[in-house]
């Protein structure tokens, strides 16, 4: 199956945001007077869907908004210090492009965040960018598929999070998971994804574009 779109998730997939992110979410824990996520517990957490840990952290769901959105704006702040999870992302991304693939990101971070990140890192190979609530992300993929008048089975979403399989599945296109996120393998593949990612190279495969690379 040879697919014409990858759609990335962009946190924990592409940037390496995981322990930026898990100093803000202290920080957002004092303010807004949720249970603090100890490091102890990160492994059980990383096995816990995004609504899962809302309610074991005992967030109030009236204040996520608020949450993310001052989460967000602390990442700003360090987006600077953040790296690609793979470097093999700067090669991989552009020969997709250059194979014809459409690549773009859909994400619950805000674009000026992603924007700054792919300025740093010299990535200007993505056809848009999109952002997302927190549990928004078929919609916004039904959407662009509907007015793109894209073919569903022409998709792929790759992302790290249980959250990225269900969204995937209810817009009816395939599911990649990354091994390097922040969800665990096991949990992971416990929700029946298509494809598992162990490095970014993985894509060409999965697109069936290794023929395009090997003339050039």
């Amino acid at each position: 199956m040879k697919f014409k779109y990858i759609f990335f998730d962009f946190d924990g997939t592409i940037a390496d945001t995981e322990k930026v992110n898990f100093k803000i979410l202290e920080q957002l824990s004092d303010k807004y007077k949720f249970k603090r996520l100890a490091i102890n517990e990160l492994h059980y957490a990383k096995k816990m869907n995004a609504l899962q840990l809302m309610n074991h952290l005992n967030v109030k769901k009236y204040k996520l908004p608020f949450i993310l959105k001052k989460g967000k704006k602390l990442l700003k702040q360090n987006i600077v210090n953040i790296e690609l999870c793979m470097n093999n992302f700067a090669e991989v991304l552009p020969s997709l492009k250059s194979a014809g693939v459409k690549l773009a990101i859909i994400t619950s971070n805000s674009k000026k965040n992603v924007n700054l990140f792919l300025q740093n890192h010299n990535l200007d190979c993505f056809d848009f960018i999109v952002s997302s609530s927190l549990f928004g992300k078929e919609h916004k993929i039904k959407k662009i598929i509907k007015k793109g008048r894209i073919n569903p089975s022409e998709v792929i979403y790759v992302g790290d999070e249980i959250r990225d399989i269900s969204a995937a599945k209810l817009a009816n296109i395939k599911i990649a998971i990354v091994s390097w996120g922040y969800n665990s393998l096991d949990s992971l593949l416990s929700h029946e994804p298509d494809f598992v990612l162990h490095d970014p190279s993985d894509l060409i495969n999965v697109c069936e574009v290794s023929h395009l690379f090997a003339e050039n």
